[in-house]
């Protein structure tokens, strides 16, 4: 049995991996977001280049307190907001929406947020990751890159390496070292 040695290159090359593989299952199968947050409206819990993780939510998942994720359209823009919910109303049609307020604001948000809206309550903020998350599609390439050429080169590894030929005794060997001097011994000699 041949003994394989560890290697580190390999190992990272694993690992990255596997966090690709969650991040990408978590976003695609469970449905989490990543959003880089841009203003100080929730200072000082959650600053600008923050990365903020939220988990989509059920309407009776949500309460006054919770930080939520939402769309939220200002004329011809869509805008990605984070704020807290500060109260739950009823419209006059008896539709449930919430009222937001940003923590580091005096005021609360002048439009609805209906359930609709909701994109999902906040679970994790990774504070300053964000300045790396915009970058996230060509470091995502790179480590794509990486592990292809690590598994290669694995690949590599396992079929071009041969073991080494044993002879059948010790003696075997013994007499084809003799051999060599001998034979080494009669070149220097001529």
């Amino acid at each position: 049995m041949v003994k394989r040695r560890i290697d580190v290159l390999s190992i990272i090359s694993y690992l990255l991996l596997f966090f690709v593989v969650l991040v990408m299952a978590l976003h695609f199968v469970f449905g989490f977001q990543y959003v880089v947050i841009l203003t100080d409206s929730m200072e000082p819990h959650i600053n600008p280049n923050d990365l903020v993780i939220t988990m989509p939510s059920s309407p009776d998942g949500l309460h006054v307190g919770d930080v939520i994720l939402y769309r939220v359209t200002l004329g011809n823009s869509t805008y990605m907001i984070t704020h807290r919910i500060v109260g739950m109303k009823a419209d006059p049609e008896m539709r449930m929406y919430y009222i937001t307020k940003g923590d580091n604001r005096n005021y609360t948000d002048p439009w609805r947020v209906y359930y609709s809206q909701v994109v999902g309550r906040v679970v994790l903020v990774i504070p300053r990751v964000g300045v790396v998350w915009y970058y996230t599609p060509l470091i995502v390439f790179g480590i794509f890159l990486f592990i292809i050429a690590s598994l290669a080169y694995d690949l590599a590894w396992l079929l071009l390496e041969e073991e080494p030929l044993r002879s059948k005794s010790r003696k075997a060997d013994l007499v084809a070292l003799r051999r060599k001097k001998i034979k080494a011994y009669y070149h220097r000699r001529r």
